[in-house]
């Protein structure tokens, strides 16, 4: 073993100088960071901030979707909903079926479950289709999701998913 090794003075001079090099780094390095990503992280803030102000001055009705606290929560109807969403993205009627299941209870929650299919439409209009529904509709899930691709082209596709809404 090396013998400076076994010299106290060598650890009196080596963890002062370690520490002084960490230190040095995190001020000069790590510190310049942190503070650039939380001045980042709170412009963001801000501009989500504004833009739900946007969103709730534009469309308040967003908000009485979600239930309130303590109150009985009314009957949730596929057939409207969906039908607006494939009207508001021009899926045709013709194009999907939807097929809805009696209200039935899950892990102590009531829950009302359809199956809709499409049979031709596009990867962006079906994300757009899911997101803009569950993002409407927080207490609506998409429990089975299958994509098939069809031989009419490189974009089309027959799309089956379960949905399930807890009250």
């Amino acid at each position: 073993m090396k013998e400076y090794l076994k010299q106290p003075f060598f650890y009196y001079i080596a963890i002062p100088v370690v520490l002084g090099v960490w230190a040095f780094t995190a001020g000069a390095v790590l510190y310049p960071r942190a503070k650039t990503a939380w001045e980042l992280g709170e412009e963001d803030y801000v501009n989500a901030q504004d833009l739900l102000a946007q969103i709730v001055a534009i469309e308040p009705q967003r908000l009485t979707h979600q239930e309130k606290e303590g109150e009985v929560a009314g009957d949730f109807d596929f057939t409207p909903i969906v039908n607006e969403f494939a009207t508001a993205l021009r899926i045709p009627p013709a194009n999907f079926t939807l097929n809805t299941r009696p209200e039935t209870r899950r892990a102590g929650k009531r829950a009302q479950s359809a199956t809709l299919s499409i049979q031709t439409i596009d990867i962006e209009k079906t994300t757009m289709f899911l997101s803009t529904l569950l993002i409407r509709w927080p207490d609506l899930q998409c429990e089975r999701l299958t994509l098939n691709n069809l031989p009419q082209g490189k974009d089309n596709w027959g799309v089956d998913m379960t949905l399930t809404y807890y009250y």
